[in-house]
């Protein structure tokens, strides 16, 4: 898929986070917090924001990033093993029937912010899925932060930013460096990108 950086995107599925998330300034920390491994976006990134609310119909409960690809249990050795855990979505239509799960997409809904700190986003590594890692290795588990799958096709999102791997940041018409070893330059540029990324 290409996605250019200051344009809507095709329509993409998936796992979804809160901006949250996200540490600017500490791509290891960012790491930690969605459940990739160590490295995973030291190859550079893109942040990926939502412009609107879902639709119940758009979305599952994932749990949050604890839990491994959505899963309950710790992610295991091998694909096939890490399939046989039980999805956090049919866990909760299990226990609470179609009618209680609508439910709680629309209590859930309700609390989404379409701009703001905790708006929805997806992070796009450049460094794309490996398929020699196991899912252990790959995707441990993250910070306990909301994760939300969206089903095919998925939703269009807004390319806000561009990471670059060696920390400098794109966005349409501007640049920020937020680790350039003098905090007093980077940490004004911090907070204009960090306001940049609620408003975009």
């Amino acid at each position: 898929m290409n996605i250019v950086l200051g344009q809507m995107t095709s329509p993409i599925s998936g796992d979804i986070t809160q901006l949250n998330a996200i540490i600017l300034a500490d791509a290891r920390r960012t790491e930690a917090n969605l459940g990739f491994h160590l490295g995973r976006l030291s190859g550079g990134y893109k942040i990926l924001v939502l412009n609107r609310r879902p639709q119940a119909s758009d979305f599952e409960f994932s749990g949050t990033t604890l839990r491994s690809g959505g899963r309950e249990g710790l992610p295991a050795d091998t694909d096939k093993k890490d399939k046989e855990r039980t999805r956090i979505h049919d866990g909760i239509m299990g226990a609470r029937g179609a009618d209680g799960y609508a439910a709680m997409q629309q209590a859930a809904l309700q609390n989404i912010q379409v701009k703001g700190p905790q708006r929805l986003v997806k992070i796009m590594p450049d460094i794309r899925h490996n398929t020699d890692m196991s899912p252990s290795q790959q995707y441990p588990m993250g910070g306990g932060f909301l994760q939300w799958t969206l089903k095919k096709p998925g939703l269009s999102f807004f390319c806000a930013a561009q990471v670059a791997k060696d920390g400098l940041v794109s966005v349409p018409g501007q640049t920020f460096q937020l680790n350039s070893g003098n905090f007093a330059n980077d940490y004004p540029q911090r907070a204009e990108f960090q306001k940049y990324l609620q408003q975009a």
